[in-house]
């Protein structure tokens, strides 16, 4: 027996081997589970498996839907019973899924029908836990003599963690193996609501080790005070507070039992133990069933998130605060911003050395950025920074700064001095105006006197519009964004890449950021209280000014510090660069660019002579896409290519396309006039001989034109 045993096992392993490894993702979840007392397993009765139904196939929720092939009735006993184990682990499926049975039971099955598991699948499936779920191990199968004895010394190991399935009843059915409680061994049942190991002939045993590395720090059961039973008949326990049924189950007169957090629920004070919650005493204080002895200890633990090097578990006493560890995990690539109670957090709420005082236990996430995410560090000044020495802020490491130009109340007084020495020292720069516009005259103005004290200088960074004084805040929904994007937009006219600076909640309150260019156009100031960079906003804005009380070498009192998550230089030359090659006509050229029309010219007028109208590189295309010669002539209907922009020729007079102007043009629009012809959009803006207006004073123009008695190209 036992030599085929074996032949099965090694076969099964030589399959699974096979497999390639690329298909299983190793993954983690952050959830953090609690279990229930000393109980490692989630019990089939536990309501946190939400709308899990144990043992009914198929079933429809509350919201109306029907499921099939997701639940024990699906996934089978054997797999249902290292669903629960797994889960009081806080252990994930491969990919990342919440274990459940039914979800463990799609990923063994693949939605197929359950087969009797004889002994030879109880081992084929039970190293395929061992791949679907990162973090556990299927170590063996044993069929001891003495099953009782072996379980408890199994999970009495002090070295690993065992997960034991027991195959029981001939192999007919399997149950999880829990713990040991009054020499008893308890087990969670699937399918029958039987309690011990004894009640059961046991076939064999299939044992897993947990890999601590995989195991949510919270499910560590923190440091818990000891209370004395001092009711006479001992007092009950229920499987949960509140709960409306009762354990088997007493602690009598003078037991010690220790005690892992509280709830209070039916007139009581409950105590959660490693035998279910116990009534500790009576709200009103009428009745007392167990005195506390020791002083009540909360863990803080740390999940490093895939850092190394974190800090150890730490203890904290019921009412005295504890100073958190200031031991900083490291990971590579990556900038550790601090910790946070939200696995999913991007902002640190915690900092190393900060204080916790609250009396619950607490496990604090580290909160990770990717350094490829941050672009540079640097700097804002102004007159309150006074003289800097700019040399040693650049050897410092700081690689931008952004200046100060001034206010609506008048020029910095460093503006230019700290722009030439930064640029010496080579450091991007930028600059910006704080404006206290409140209406679109004084927000023009200010961008006016801007683009003055601007005039001569280059930047690497965006020029950016500071707005943020109360009576700013109190204009009209909307008016703030108006106005703001009123001064951007004359800024960029001006030909200067130009954001927009506010504190975080502003744009959130006050102004609309996508309609003032988007996050790579946006400065935003959200401080945090350790002045250090422990938020990550880079999905908000290009710049994050984080701090106004930084220390920089070069600069003798505090200063604003900035990170830029975005190659801003790379965003504002490209800018800068259309506006090189930005075509159009020159000012005496009579041409009028109307939507995506271009007007104006003459008849006859050759592709060379339209070039010369132009005070940039242009072509033309006749209707099919084909490129004009310069010796052809340009005609109503062509396509003139400007730059990044294409416009549709309509030649003043010439609106059959023909590129003259002849008799059949002015038939054409003496019958739109007189309303039996309809002119295309081309020819309608040909037919402009006077002003934007297509009327009979036109036609009788064109007329006179093709019988030379006078002509539309006289101004």
């Amino acid at each position: 027996m036992k030599k085929r045993i074996l032949a099965c096992f090694l076969s099964v392993m030589l399959v699974l081997a096979a497999l390639p490894l690329s298909a299983f993702a190793y993954g983690h979840s952050n959830t953090t589970p609690l279990p229930d007392g000393a109980y490692k397993s989630w019990k089939q009765t536990d309501p946190r498996w939400n709308d899990v139904k144990i043992g009914v196939d198929p079933w429809t929720d509350s919201l109306g839907v029907r499921h099939e092939n997701e639940t024990i009735g699906h996934a089978g006993c054997l797999i249902s019973s290292m669903a629960i184990l797994a889960r009081g682990y806080g252990l994930t499926l491969a990919d990342g899924t919440a274990i459940d049975p039914g979800s463990l039971g799609v990923a063994m099955y693949d939605g197929g029908s359950c087969e009797y598991l004889n002994y030879k699948g109880a081992t084929k499936y039970s190293t395929a836990f061992d791949i679907l779920i990162p973090g556990i191990h299927f170590e063996k199968v044993m069929t001891p003599s003495d099953p009782l004895s072996a379980a408890r010394e199994l999970l009495s190991d002090a070295e690993k963690e065992y997960l034991i399935i027991a195959a029981v009843n001939n192999y007919g059915h399997y149950v999880a193996v829990d713990h040991v409680e009054d020499g008893e061994v308890v087990i969670c049942d699937t399918g029958y609501p039987k309690t011990y190991l004894s009640q059961y002939r046991v076939s064999c045993f299939l044992v897993f080790s947990v890999d601590e590395a995989y195991v949510d720090p919270g499910t560590e059961i923190p440091g818990a005070p000891i209370w004395q039973v001092t009711e006479k008949d001992g007092v009950k326990i229920r499987s949960g507070a509140g709960l409306d049924y009762d354990r088997v189950g007493a602690y009598k007169l003078n037991t010690e039992i220790e005690v892992f957090e509280t709830a209070e629920a039916d007139g009581y004070l409950w105590g959660k133990t490693t035998r279910g919650w116990c009534a500790l005493r009576s709200l009103d204080g009428a009745d007392v069933f167990c005195v506390c002895l020791t002083v009540a200890q909360y863990a803080v633990s740390y999940h490093l998130a895939g850092g190394t090097g974190g800090p150890e578990t730490q203890y904290k006493t019921a009412g005295e605060p504890i100073t958190l560890s200031e031991k900083i995990p490291e990971k590579a690539g990556h900038r550790f911003l601090g910790w946070s109670a939200d696995p999913s957090a991007i902002s640190a709420a915690y900092a190393p050395g900060a204080t916790y005082g609250v009396d619950e236990p607490l496990v604090l996430y580290a909160v990770w950025q990717a350094e490829k995410e941050i672009y540079a560090y640097g700097i804002d000044v102004s007159a309150h920074q006074e003289a800097v020495d700019w040399q040693a802020v650049a050897d410092s490491g700081v690689r931008f700064v952004i200046l100060r130009a001034g206010t609506s109340n008048g020029k910095d007084a460093y503006f230019d001095a700290n722009y030439e020495a930064a640029k010496a020292a080579g450091l991007l720069v930028g600059s910006y105006f704080f404006t206290y516009a409140l209406t679109e005259e004084e927000m023009l103005a200010d961008g006016a006197l801007f683009e003055e004290w601007l005039a001569g200088k280059t930047f690497e960074l965006p020029v950016y519009v500071d707005v943020e004084t109360e009576a700013q805040s109190l204009l009209p929904a909307g008016e703030l964004t108006r106005l703001t994007k009123l001064f951007r937009e004359y800024m960029m006219d001006a030909g200067y890449y130009c954001g927009v600076y506010a504190s975080y909640n502003w744009f959130g309150t006050y102004l609309d950021g996508e309609a003032l260019g988007g996050k790579d156009a946006l400065w935003m100031a959200k401080w945090t209280p350790s002045g250090t960079l422990s938020q990550n906003l880079s999905a908000d804005c290009s710049v994050y000014q984080y701090s106004e009380t930084g220390r920089v070498p070069g600069i003798s009192v505090t200063v604003d510090l900035n990170v830029c998550y975005a190659d801003l230089p790379a965003i504002v030359a490209e800018y800068y660069e259309s506006l090189q090659t930005k075509v159009s006509p020159l000012p005496d050229s009579g041409l009028t660019i109307s939507e995506e029309f271009l007007r104006g010219g003459r008849e006859k007028m050759t592709v060379s002579q339209w070039k010369a109208l132009f005070d940039g590189e242009v072509t033309f295309t006749d209707g099919m896409g084909n490129v004009l010669a310069d010796e052809d002539i340009v005609a109503t209907g062509d396509t003139v290519i400007c730059g990044d922009a294409t416009y549709t020729v309509a030649v003043k007079g010439d609106l059959d396309g023909d590129g003259r102007v002849t008799a059949l043009d002015y038939m054409m629009l003496k019958r739109h006039v007189m309303g039996t012809y309809r002119l295309t959009r081309e020819s309608y803006q040909a037919a402009m001989i006077y002003s934007d207006k297509v009327n009979a004073l036109g036609y009788a123009a064109l007329k006179s034109h093709v019988m030379k008695i006078s002509s539309i190209y006289r101004s």
